[in-house]
């Protein structure tokens, strides 16, 4: 009878932790996405304001197009060491690839292809926190993002 009893409950416990430990694909991607490394969030963010381009850097793709734009964030998930925002916190990035369409022109190497963005228009990246003295300067950057 003790046997049962022991069979019986390594069954409801096994059923139990694979209930909760098994996900659809889909799930599992959403986990995967939210492991945000260190110095670095995930946002959800809108084009409120694009600065225009500033620099006279030759060779620097941001003396060709516009690369800091003003977003206000609507959500986030956090890695260590990255400041949190507030809900809607309208902040400065700068976009390594620029705000403009990827081409040949400003990445003649570049695979990736980014469409640009615009004022309005919604986003989701990973951006890093750089931590510097000079106000300046934009103290986020995103290389890569995903247009909505």
């Amino acid at each position: 009878m003790n046997i049962k009893k022991s069979l019986f409950a390594m069954l409801i416990i096994t059923v139990s932790f694979l209930i909760m430990n098994c996900s659809t694909p889909k799930e599992n991607k959403t986990l995967a996405e939210s492991e945000i490394p260190p110095g670095h969030a995930k946002i959800v963010g809108e084009i409120t304001k694009i600065e225009p381009v500033t620099s006279s850097k030759l060779k620097d793709p941001c003396s060709m197009a516009p690369c800091i734009a003003h977003v206000k964030v609507s959500s986030a998930l956090y890695g260590a060491a990255f400041p949190s925002f507030k809900k809607d916190e309208i902040i400065r990035i700068k976009f390594l690839y620029t705000l403009e369409k990827t081409n040949k022109e400003l990445f003649p190497d570049m695979k990736e292809e980014y469409p640009g963005l615009e004022v309005g228009q919604e986003f989701t990246a990973l951006v890093a926190y750089i931590e510097s003295i000079d106000e300046t300067t934009p103290k986020y950057n995103v290389y890569g993002y995903d247009a909505d």
